[in-house]
């Protein structure tokens, strides 16, 4: 049960949530204090980020429920992105533990994104080794 492609699939819808999670926390609580009403060069960069990180994960959970190899190693990118940028980083450089910003969500959602990003990544990867190789 835990290596299957539906578990695997679930983790990975997970650290989905967690980034929708966190791109949330981001827009409430931090870019306020670094994005002026006159700098929307900077929010539409951010919000194309968020936009097309979301678009690309959604793409990459369904055609990893078709079986697909390419969406499974996409998955793998973004559960890393999530374990290292949501998790890993800012918990070394730009909140470290106990995070005082919006306390406790921001704690909370550094500590799901490391852990959530751990799991998602590991199970993707024995997921991705045992995938047949098609073409």
């Amino acid at each position: 049960m835990l290596g299957s492609t539906r578990a695997t699939l679930a983790l990975a819808g997970l650290a989905y949530l967690a980034f929708l999670e966190r791109a949330f926390l981001d827009w409430r609580f931090i870019f306020g204090e670094f994005i002026t009403e006159d700098d929307l060069g900077t929010t539409a960069v951010a919000l194309a980020f968020y936009v097309a990180t979301s678009g690309i994960w959604l793409w990459a959970l369904l055609a990893a429920a078709r079986g697909s190899r390419p969406a499974l190693l996409a998955l793998v990118g973004l559960a890393v992105v999530m374990l290292v940028g949501g998790g890993l980083a800012t918990l070394v450089s730009f909140c470290p533990s106990p995070c005082q910003t919006a306390w406790p969500l921001m704690e909370a959602s550094n500590w799901i994104g490391l852990i959530v990003g751990i799991l998602a990544a590991g199970m993707l990867v024995v997921q991705l080794r045992g995938a047949p190789r098609k073409g």
